[in-house]
C-alpha cells in the first residue's frame, strides 16, 4: 500500500517526467544549488537535498562518506554556511554540465569551479557527480561526489 501511495505521489506531483519541462526543472535545481553555495545559506540544504538519512555526499575537502542530512548540514556549517546566508568573497559555478536520465532520476556530470573575487590565481576546480531524484516536492539531490582536479605540470 505504501509503495502504491509513493508511486501515485511521484506520478501526480510537480515532477515533469519527460522533455523540456523535465530538463528545465532539473536545471532550476542545479541553479538553486549554485545560488545556495554563493549565498552560504544553510536553510536551503533541506530544500535541495533529500532531507533524511539516505542522502550521501563525498566532499573534495575531507575523506570519507557523509551520510544523512544532519551530517551534511554540519559539513556545510564547517564551510561557514549560516541560517539566512553569509557574505563571502567567493564564487562557485558549474561548467561542462551533462545530464543523463533514467526515468525521474538524473545523473549530472560537471566540472565545479571555486574562486575568490579579486584573486588572480586560477580557481579551484574538479569533477562533480550528482544523483538527483524526482520527489513529490520536486527534484532533490540524493548523492553528490566532489573531487579535486589533478595538478597540471
Amino acid at each position: 500500500m505504501t509503495y502504491l501511495i509513493m508511486t501515485l505521489l511521484a506520478l501526480t506531483g510537480p515532477i515533469p517526467d519527460r522533455g523540456q519541462d523535465r530538463d528545465a526543472a532539473l536545471q532550476r535545481t542545479l541553479d538553486d544549488w549554485v545560488a545556495m553555495w554563493n549565498s552560504y545559506d544553510l536553510d536551503e540544504i533541506k530544500k535541495l537535498f533529500v532531507a533524511d538519512e539516505s542522502v550521501t555526499y563525498f566532499s573534495s575537502e575531507r575523506d570519507g562518506l557523509i551520510q544523512g542530512i544532519d551530517e551534511l548540514i554540519a559539513h556545510h556549517e564547517g564551510f561557514g554556511f549560516r541560517s539566512g546566508g553569509a557574505q563571502t568573497d567567493s564564487r562557485l559555478w558549474l561548467d561542462d554540465v551533462q545530464i543523463r536520465w533514467d526515468g525521474t532520476t538524473a545523473v549530472v556530470l560537471a566540472t565545479w569551479f571555486f574562486g575568490r573575487e579579486g584573486v588572480e590565481d586560477p580557481p579551484q576546480k574538479g569533477p562533480v557527480t550528482f544523483v538527483i531524484v524526482g520527489r513529490a516536492e520536486g527534484y532533490r539531490i540524493l548523492h553528490a561526489h566532489f573531487a579535486n582536479a589533478a595538478d597540471e605540470g
